[in-house]
């Protein structure tokens, strides 16, 4: 992620003693639709990274009805320089949503997300995942001076998923769900059970 030393530092506070008990009960949250990895796992690290995420950038505090990330922004300003400032407020609009690489121009990726059907032109800078056309992935982009940036979690979904992903997002977006926040943590849970049985026919778990 671009400026990943401004991220760290948001974290480290978020996840502080003050904030642990919280931590805990929104991680045991997370499991329960998202699926308990473990150390052994494939993709164990990038799904911790993945849960961080959520609950920096999504996740409400109930004593406080804000996300860790406007916390941040609201009682420590003090320690908030412009540029830091700037960026965080990039990640406020933070688009979550499952992607489909479509091309490449430039320095840029082209992805559409699959719920809104909208275009973006996402910043390669500080990535070094290797993105190939047709890759369909959960992941989180946000705007920071002019470009849209990538997060640092990924979940790439088998391409045999695609037609089930797609098909329910439709149907969430005729129905005017506008929060398909649930829908990708299932995802996420589908994707884990694939990698523990990759004998398995994606087609038979995501569904």
């Amino acid at each position: 992620m671009i400026h990943q030393e401004y991220f760290n530092k948001l974290v480290n506070v978020m996840t502080s003693e003050t904030y642990l008990e919280e931590v805990k009960k929104v991680r045991a949250e997370y499991i329960k639709i998202a699926g308990e990895v473990f150390e052994d796992d494939k993709s164990f690290e990038m799904r911790m990274t993945s849960f961080l995420e959520w609950y920096i950038l999504a996740h409400p505090i109930k004593t406080k009805n804000k996300t860790p990330l406007k916390i941040y922004l609201d009682e420590y300003t003090a320690n908030i320089k412009d540029e830091e400032r700037e960026f965080f407020s990039g990640l406020v609009n933070t688009i979550h949503s499952v992607f489909e690489i479509k091309g490449q121009k430039k320095e840029f990726l082209k992805v559409r997300d699959l719920f809104s059907m909208e275009n973006y032109l996402v910043s390669e800078d500080n990535n070094n995942h290797n993105f190939r056309k047709g890759d369909i992935l959960e992941a989180k982009i946000f705007p920071f001076k002019g470009k849209y940036f990538f997060s640092n979690a990924f979940c790439f979904h088998p391409k045999k998923a695609g037609k089930f992903i797609s098909s329910e997002l439709k149907k969430m977006k005729k129905n005017n769900n506008p929060d398909i926040s649930d829908f990708i943590l299932r995802l996420s849970y589908m994707n884990l059970k694939w990698e523990r049985a990759r004998g398995i026919d994606a087609k038979e778990i995501y569904r």
